[in-house]
């Protein structure tokens, strides 16, 4: 198969080269190109789980690049479907979703759609521009009713849970592992038994492929993933102290904002800027927490409100890059 400067046809496989990777789509009519989610440039606010098949038309599709057709030889125009198959089958696809950049993308679409299989050709571009781009996630589950304890992919990790004599706090441990190996995978494609953990001497987990995040409360579990450093606390909607925790966690300003704030929300005040102090020292990677060395008003930290399971929890993200930050809520564990 070659790539022409053409005009295409209906039923072409056609592509356009953007930056570094090309964009694939199938050919109908100037006014309806057929692809998996529109051009990269086109769609960058969208979450991988909203894009899905849909038509533009051949301006937007090619985005100011060059239209490039594929010409099939003679024995593969025999394997692929006629053009009127084609067509029929991107125009059946509209809508559907599951994409993902490694594995799921317009080229594997474009391909199906003329071959009748998935195929990209450029994995090693598109994982190097994967690779590049920033990314922030954050998974929540809670612990699945009567789940036991297993095997692990980190042999290290396994012996340190078997240490623990609390059975509230093994589980924790264990599946909030569990849902590490579910983001590694999901987010970055990463297979947790390919990968080395190691334990640094402030006690954080840590594997050179990529930055992650531990936490777990009463009976939730949450992770966050990264390229760059992060820190993810999950706390219960429990009330604060004000006694107790004012004088020894805010700061100047922190206590300024804390005393501006209706007495009614105080305590729950108080909570957000603990669970996100907390995961600020995460992020930092620190042997000690000391509230006071963490200031929530100049730290990069996202928190909010999550239910699961009918029970209310503070689920704060500290990242450089908040703009990215993407939360997938209530993983079921028992099937990741």
């Amino acid at each position: 198969m070659k790539w022409q400067l053409t005009q295409p046809v209906a039923g072409d496989m056609i592509r356009v080269k953007l930056g570094s990777i090309y964009h694939y789509g199938v050919f109908v009519s100037e006014e309806e190109v057929i692809q998996f989610g529109l051009a990269p440039s086109a769609r960058p606010t969208l979450k991988d789980s909203e894009i899905e098949v849909c038509a533009s038309d051949i301006d937007a599709f090619l985005c100011g690049g060059f239209l490039e057709v594929a010409e099939f030889d003679r024995a593969e125009k025999k394997k692929n479907r006629r053009p009127k198959a084609i067509v029929a089958f991107a125009r059946e696809s509209m809508g559907k979703r599951g994409y993902h950049i490694l594995y799921n993308n317009c080229e594997h679409f474009a391909y199906e759609c003329v071959t009748g299989k998935p195929y990209c050709s450029q994995t090693d571009g598109v994982r190097a521009l994967f690779q590049s781009l920033p990314v922030v996630d954050v998974y929540l589950a809670r612990i699945p009713e009567g789940g036991s304890v297993g095997p692990l992919s980190c042999a290290e990790r396994e012996r340190e849970i078997a240490d623990v004599s609390n059975e509230k706090t093994k589980a924790e441990k264990y599946y909030v592992w569990k849902l590490l190996e579910y983001a590694l995978e999901r987010s970055f494609g990463l297979r947790a038994r390919k990968l080395t953990f190691t334990k640094t001497p402030e006690g954080k987990w840590t594997t050179d492929k990529c930055f992650f995040s531990l936490s777990h409360c009463d009976g939730a579990v949450a992770v966050a993933v990264s390229r760059a450093a992060v820190g993810v606390d999950v706390e219960t909607m429990r009330p604060l102290s004000k006694d107790r925790f004012a004088d020894k966690i805010l700061t100047e300003g922190e206590r300024a904002l804390y005393e501006q704030t209706p007495y009614e929300r105080q305590e729950q005040c108080l909570l957000e800027i603990w669970t996100a102090k907390e995961s600020l020292f995460k992020k930092t990677g620190e042997k000690m927490f000391i509230p006071r060395d963490h200031d929530t008003l100049t730290g990069q930290v996202c928190t909010k409100e999550v239910t699961l399971a009918g029970q209310s929890y503070l689920l704060s993200v500290a990242t450089d890059t908040p703009e990215v930050l993407r939360s997938y809520i209530d993983i079921d564990l028992t099937r990741s």
